[in-house]
């Protein structure tokens, strides 16, 4: 019985109302006991008001016992363990967004950094079966979510997201690579895909990142955000982002050097749309699942058998005792 456990432990505070009634019970036998020491039996009713007979002790007995019976089954008991098989994610896929200052420009509307907000609800609707993490860049990476399979979790922490939450601006896309890497090496995928979402030139060391993540045997999609044309990056206090010299600051979108940035990682590279065609073109990209590589992804589990639903059984009998007129 080393096993024996509850499932849902805090039913048991439902014995407190039970506890109440016992002690009410008590508290009024106890009373109209005392009357019966000094009054005459035939005038006892007449003096005492509200039940003339306290509920019999077989009763409350029986009652209590019918109370934690059922309470102990809504705890739902159980000391048995039943394997199963069951299925994890049939992809592991980490999501990198960039909150670079630049993700303020609004020559994608409503902002770059909304519409990558928007993408992303669309990509996490059409996540259900995989493992999914979040991850942030400027000038380091930051982990909001590891591999889960919650991804409404990770939904609704999407309006939080902005290029205030960083401490730091930049726009450092190797360390942001390299975060999603670590994270798709520590969950033991074979299947894994990183997901960038960004409008910054890749630095110097982010294409030996990305040879790295092809010969780990995962890929890298490139979704760009913003045009070649850009536009100044909003200031934090009203007005544009300058230079050092004065001059406004226009942030450009090179699609070229994202674009060779997931070639080299064995990936895809979409240019932000006001449809799906460009994370269908990522989608379709990773559906490249064998049956082999399914069967690799099946797992024991433990699912322990509830016998709560046999006290049930042992309630009824009882229960219909109930009914009876004046039992209560």
């Amino acid at each position: 019985m080393e096993t024996l456990h509850l499932l849902r432990p805090y039913w048991l505070l439902a014995l407190m109302p039970l506890c109440f009634l016992l002690y009410r019970w008590y508290r009024n036998a106890a009373h109209q006991n005392e009357w019966r020491d000094h009054v005459d039996e035939g005038l006892l009713p007449h003096l005492i008001s509200g039940s003339s007979t306290p509920m019999g002790k077989s009763s409350i007995v029986l009652l209590a016992l019918l109370w934690l019976l059922a309470v102990i089954a809504l705890a739902g008991p159980t000391w048995e363990k039943l394997p199963a098989v069951v299925y994890r994610g049939l992809q592991e896929r980490v999501l990198i967004v960039d909150l670079s200052a630049s993700m303020n420009a609004r020559d994608t509307k409503p902002s770059r950094l909304d519409r990558s907000r928007q993408k992303l609800q669309d990509i996490l609707k059409r996540s259900a079966e995989s493992q999914t993490a979040l991850v942030v860049f400027a000038a380091a990476p930051y982990v909001v979510s590891p591999l889960t399979d919650d991804v409404d979790t990770i939904g609704s922490m999407l309006p939080s997201l902005s290029t205030d939450v960083v401490p730091a601006q930049g726009s450092l896309v190797s360390a942001a690579l390299s975060k999603g890497l670590d994270l798709l090496n520590q969950s033991g995928s074979r299947q894994g895909s990183l997901w960038m979402i960004t409008d910054s030139k890749p630095d110097s060391a982010a294409l030996q990142v990305a040879t790295e993540i092809k010969a780990a045997g995962y890929r890298l999609h490139v979704l760009g955000v913003g045009t070649e044309e850009g536009a100044p990056i909003p200031g934090a206090r009203g007005g544009f982002v300058k230079d050092g010299e004065g001059n406004i600051v226009v942030a450009r979108l090179d699609g070229g050097s994202l674009s060779a940035l997931a070639t080299r990682a064995g990936g895809v590279y979409a240019q932000v749309s006001s449809t799906d065609a460009d994370i269908n073109k990522m989608f379709t990209a990773d559906e490249t699942l064998t049956v082999s590589d399914v069967s690799s992804m099946e797992r024991q589990a433990d699912i322990w058998l509830e016998r709560g639903p046999f006290l049930v059984l042992l309630l009824l009998p009882f229960a219909a005792l109930c009914f009876r007129r004046g039992w209560l």
